[in-house]
């Protein structure tokens, strides 16, 4: 069962991924966000990249729709939603999907293939999730573990750990997506 903690958190990234506030996360959700960090790629329709990227969007919705949409309506509401999360955290096989996805999603940060993030690229990946550029500008600086202004992959890689898992709350990937 999650803790309160955990609750707050998933329930801000179950907001995150409701693009248009309707209360669920469907499909179109997932697409939403894609067009958006397309968009911010320029990436061009049916380009290899593109259907890549597209292709990714649509198995993770896929991943969640089968775990989470337990009447099969697709669409998730956050009670599915929180019960997923819980899941996903708890069960180690699934655990493991988390660490494989923040390996892939931090390419979809690393805007210019560098192999960091800076400020400026976690920004702008954020805005299509609709986090406020202030916000996530703001927020950066608590998640620089190291205070170079930069974010590696294995720094990444921990601040989504703690922002899925953790119950301490002063660490700091409990911000990744904002305040909850």
């Amino acid at each position: 069962m999650l803790t309160e903690l955990q609750t707050r958190k998933w329930t801000r990234l179950f907001d995150v991924y409701d693009t248009d506030a309707s209360g669920i996360v469907e499909r179109r959700d997932f697409e939403m966000i894609f067009q958006s960090l397309a968009q911010i790629r320029n990436l061009e329709e049916n380009s290899p990249e593109y259907n890549q990227l597209h292709t990714k969007f649509i198995e993770d919705w896929e991943h969640l729709r089968k775990d989470a949409d337990k009447n099969n309506d697709g669409k998730v509401q956050l009670e599915e939603w929180l019960e997923h999360g819980d899941r996903r955290i708890n069960d180690p096989s699934m655990y493991q999907t988390n660490l494989d996805l923040a390996n892939q999603v931090f390419d979809l940060f690393d805007l210019d293939g560098n192999g960091v993030i800076t400020v400026k690229e976690y920004k702008t990946v954020l805005s299509s999730w609709r986090v406020p550029e202030e916000v996530a500008e703001e927020t950066f600086p608590k998640l620089d573990f190291n205070g170079d202004s930069l974010i590696s992959k294995d720094e990444f890689v921990e601040l989504l750990r703690q922002f899925h898992t953790s119950d301490d709350p002063e660490a700091p990937g409990n911000l990744f997506f904002g305040p909850y």
